[in-house]
């Protein structure tokens, strides 16, 4: 189902498997619909990834079919605890209310299994292939199924891309090996996170290109910035922000770039090109 944000509908010799629910009660409503339409139940959930976006429409499914929630290892505490993403795009601490809203805050939810990368699921007759797509979270995965790559936001299209100049991450390294990998995925349809299916050839990879660049984009700049002289997390946000044209006009759009921010400098640290300092009471980054 292409939407703000994708889901995918499978049908097995048990019913329906889900992929991904939406941002919240609204969407799961969208979502079940459409199930409704199929004749076929609703009996598993699978969660790509822990972002609100993703998985806040799970309760809502619950509450209408029981479906049980199936959902990567690493990411499963945070939709059995939502408060967790809140709290660490506050940097660990109990978020302020700015961040408290449907976009970051989902409603609860059970996760009944956990999954790990390369698993082979076999859900009603149907094999659907757990792949590791981290990056932009910590534990993201992506479903191949019937020729058809559930890919998360391992990539997004190009109209979304165009709009996101700095593109979530936590880790810009991963990202770009998800990126990899996904363009090895023996796969007829890819379907992002974000923006319409694309098939492959092509197409996709102008897509997967332009998604990489924009993730190198940011590792270079950083690296250059540092190369002209130490400066602290604060201060590089701004000036990325100014040199890419992002307004961070408020605190959601804040903490999500230096997240971003900071996957960037993390990735440069572990491969050597930058270090931290602190003194005089701040952090610092600076070249290697």
């Amino acid at each position: 189902m292409h939407g703000a944000v994708n889901s995918g509908l499978v049908r097995t010799g048990d019913g329906l498997v889900l992929i991904d629910t939406g941002l919240d009660r609204s969407a799961a409503n969208k979502i079940l619909r459409a199930a409704e339409a199929t004749g076929e139940p609703v009996r598993v959930v699978l969660n790509t990834h822990a972002h609100a976006d993703h998985f806040g429409g799970n309760a809502q499914i619950l509450r209408r079919t029981g479906a049980r929630v199936w959902a990567p290892a690493g990411e499963a505490e945070v939709i059995r605890h939502p408060l967790y993403e809140p709290v660490y795009l506050f940097g660990g601490a109990a978020p302020v209310a700015a961040l408290q809203n449907r976009f970051l805050l989902a409603e609860p939810s059970p996760v009944h299994q956990e999954l790990v990368p390369g698993q082979v699921l076999e859900l009603g007759g149907v094999a659907l292939e757990v792949v590791d797509l981290a990056g932009h979270s910590l534990a993201q995965v992506g479903f191949c199924v019937d020729g058809v790559f559930f890919a998360a936001d391992s990539f997004m299209g190009l109209e979304p891309l165009a709009k996101h100049p700095i593109p979530y991450l936590v880790d810009a390294g991963r990202m770009l090996a998800s990126l990899d990998r996904v363009r090895q995925v023996g796969a007829r349809w890819f379907v992002p996170g974000h923006g319409p299916a694309v098939p492959a050839g092509p197409e996709l990879q102008q897509v997967l290109e332009a998604n990489a660049a924009a993730v190198r984009r940011l590792l270079d700049w950083a690296a250059a910035r540092l190369g002209q002289g130490p400066a602290g997390t604060e201060d590089l946000l701004a000036e990325l922000a100014l040199h890419l044209g992002v307004a961070m006009d408020n605190p959601a759009a804040y903490v999500l770039n230096r997240t971003a921010l900071l996957g960037v400098l993390a990735t440069l640290e572990r491969e050597g090109a930058a270090r931290v300092e602190v003194r005089e009471g701040r952090w610092w980054w600076a070249a290697s």
